[in-house]
């Protein structure tokens, strides 16, 4: 499923010929069995000595909407997987930062995000997820 709420606009320029195609991503949620139905949400982590390696979570709609409420993704420096709306994308699909104005204002999305209660502490589950990036809230 694409989330269509999200759009991001992201132009690929080929190594071999120079050409430059212009796609709109959207979120999408992936078709694995243990992650079915969510979204991937990823993190570079660097710590001294050590090569820089990119960790990733899976998350579910109403978690996505409360890391936005909450500015979790923003603060750490989270990206979200994404995917063309129409036709294939070349590569690996990318991962990008999606800032709050990326979001469609009064969309079902921006709704869910307005009614976290921002008060309330994170689920278990949706720490145990960020645990897997290096963030505790």
């Amino acid at each position: 499923m694409l989330l269509t709420d999200i759009a991001v606009e992201h132009t690929l320029v080929s190594k071999k010929n120079g050409v430059r195609q212009t796609f709109l991503l959207h979120p999408f949620t992936n078709t694995q069995r243990d992650t079915l139905g969510k979204f991937e949400i990823v993190r570079d982590i660097r710590e001294p000595g050590f090569k820089g390696v990119k960790r990733s979570a899976f998350v579910t709609f109403q978690q996505l909407a409360e890391l936005y409420a909450k500015g979790v993704l923003e603060e750490f420096g989270f990206s979200v997987r994404m995917c063309p709306g129409q036709g294939t994308y070349p590569t690996v699909n990318p991962v990008k930062k999606i800032l709050p104005t990326n979001i469609s204002p009064s969309s079902p999305f921006d709704l869910a995000v307005q009614k976290v209660d921002v008060s309330k502490p994170a689920n278990r589950e949706l720490r145990t997820a960020l645990l897997r990036t290096n963030v505790k809230i």
